[in-house]
């Protein structure tokens, strides 16, 4: 089974279109950073472009309002073989990276998605606590970024 997006964005278009819609959403892009611990990540409302986080790069680092660091990985994949490469053997080994070296309670490891993937590879990609989201629709994305302003 394939899902994926028709047309797709290229790389750096997908970034943009992420960023704009955090702007939009009320949050302040800031300068890019090295982030070696939590307390080096953009205040609570503000986001990043590409940055170090831990040892590993980020296209895009948001503060939820609640205090938890999101990084974002904008992934295109123009084939089901690509989508390995890009989402399972990339942004996936980020998440379990980033959630070991920052935990489980503070990490919230996000892919932005166009192109094509095999179901299996999108299944395991949540299984190692990637939490995906289409590019052609990021409506949800920013819902569920403005429910951390609701958190206690």
């Amino acid at each position: 089974t394939y899902i994926g997006t028709e047309g797709t964005f290229g790389k750096k278009q997908q970034e943009e279109l992420v960023k704009q819609v955090l702007t939009e959403l009320g949050l302040k892009q800031v300068p890019t950073r090295d982030i070696s611990n939590i307390s080096h990540a953009p205040f609570p409302g503000e986001f990043c472009g590409e940055s170090t986080l831990g040892g590993r790069k980020g296209d895009i680092i948001v503060r939820l309002w609640d205090h938890r660091v999101m990084p974002i990985e904008c992934k295109v994949s123009n084939s089901y073989l690509n989508s390995v490469k890009r989402l399972n053997n990339d942004a996936a080994v980020k998440a379990d990276s980033w959630r070991r070296d920052f935990g489980l309670r503070q990490i919230v490891p996000t892919a932005v998605l166009s192109g094509v993937y095999k179901l299996h590879h999108l299944l395991d990609a949540q299984d190692r606590g990637l939490t995906l989201f289409w590019a052609h629709d990021l409506k949800p994305l920013t819902e569920w970024i403005a429910k951390s302003k609701e958190a206690p």
